[in-house]
């Protein structure tokens, strides 16, 4: 689930020729799945680390900025919402993921999420640039582009990692 989130929004499937809001709806369900591995690490993650409830914090801060420029209808099309029911079966499956894959100090996880918020962090700050935004566009890009690089130097894309 997180890899192929990472994969939307890599350099080659940016689509920069959508529009700003459609970007800023994918960037939105990239929140959304980035706050529900939060949640699911800091609840079954091995070592524990009390940091990941930042992480969950920080992604639904981005949605909460992102939500009133993208309006319900964007983020429904999007499935950004990630609704109670995907919700949880994106947590049992998270959670069966984490259980039996990762490994003290296997980094795949973090990696993984460092790449998503690398992609997310580049398409917000095409965003807040792109003259075809309108202001509430850009300044809600710019926000939600500093959880982005808040969350990315938190799983380790400084090298420093939580």
């Amino acid at each position: 689930m997180l890899a192929d989130e990472a994969e939307a929004l890599g350099p080659k499937a940016a689509g920069h020729s959508d529009p700003p809001v459609v970007l800023l709806a994918r960037a939105r369900r990239a929140f959304a799945v980035a706050g529900l591995v939060s949640m699911v690490l800091a609840e079954h993650g091995v070592p524990a680390r009390d940091a990941y409830d930042l992480g969950g914090i920080l992604a639904d801060a981005a949605c909460t900025v992102l939500d009133p420029v993208v309006g319900p209808e964007l983020v429904a099309a999007h499935r950004a919402d990630l609704r109670r029911g995907e919700a949880q079966q994106l947590a049992q499956l998270a959670e069966f993921d984490i259980t039996f894959n990762a490994r003290i100090g296997e980094p795949a996880i973090d990696d993984t999420m460092v790449t998503l918020l690398t992609g997310l962090s580049d398409l917000l700050a095409g965003v807040a640039a792109d003259e075809r935004a309108i202001p509430e566009q850009r300044r809600a890009a710019r926000i939600a582009d500093a959880q982005a690089r808040e969350l990315w130097t938190h799983y380790g894309g400084d090298s420093g990692g939580w």
